[in-house]
């Protein structure tokens, strides 16, 4: 058994496109033998329950970044492989770091801190979040907060995956619906 340094990563610090872009290669992901393979053109992953894994050997043959990875993608693959990592661990229950910026979910743009609000509404596409198996509006997500002395109020930090229906009253998937 061989013992590796692990790097653990909020997915809250990958911009949007390149998180939904890796979610994407998850879940079409063909499977052999039980495995999923994530064919990624420059990258490793290894899907989990909470995110993915990204290997870091490939960072040894790419001195500079890839035009395929953003900077802020090449900024956490490389920190993480600076602090002698093997594996970066992209967890969406990580709480995010003071250190990278945090991106809002659905958009491309970065908020900057930790703890302030990820999650801004476009109200020029509204929607509805709907239990898909019943149709319920009753429906919840977990999230953790961080007190904003200045608002002096609770700043959303993230939101994360795992939903729950109170119509169903048990775990959920939700459902996007537009509001004409």
């Amino acid at each position: 058994m061989r013992r590796f340094p692990v790097c653990a990563c909020s997915t809250a610090h990958l911009p949007r496109a390149e998180n939904d872009a890796i979610d994407r290669l998850i879940q079409y992901a063909p499977r052999r033998s039980g495995r999923i393979i994530v064919d990624h053109p420059i990258l490793s992953i290894e899907a989990h329950q909470y995110g993915f894994w990204v290997h870091l050997g490939f960072i040894d043959d790419w001195p500079e970044r890839p035009d395929g990875l953003s900077p802020q993608f090449w900024a956490l693959l490389s920190d993480a492989r600076k602090a002698g990592a093997n594996w970066l661990s992209f967890d969406r229950d990580e709480p995010p770091s003071d250190r990278f910026p945090v991106f809002a979910a659905g958009q491309g743009e970065a908020t900057g801190d930790a703890g302030k609000s990820v999650n801004a509404a476009n109200p020029a596409a509204r929607i509805t979040i709907r239990c898909s198996a019943c149709g319920s509006a009753e429906v919840m997500r977990d999230a953790w907060a961080r007190w904003d002395d200045d608002a002096q109020d609770w700043a959303l930090g993230a939101v994360f995956d795992a939903a729950f229906c109170e119509a169903c009253e048990k775990d959920a998937t939700l459902s996007e619906q537009s509001i004409e």
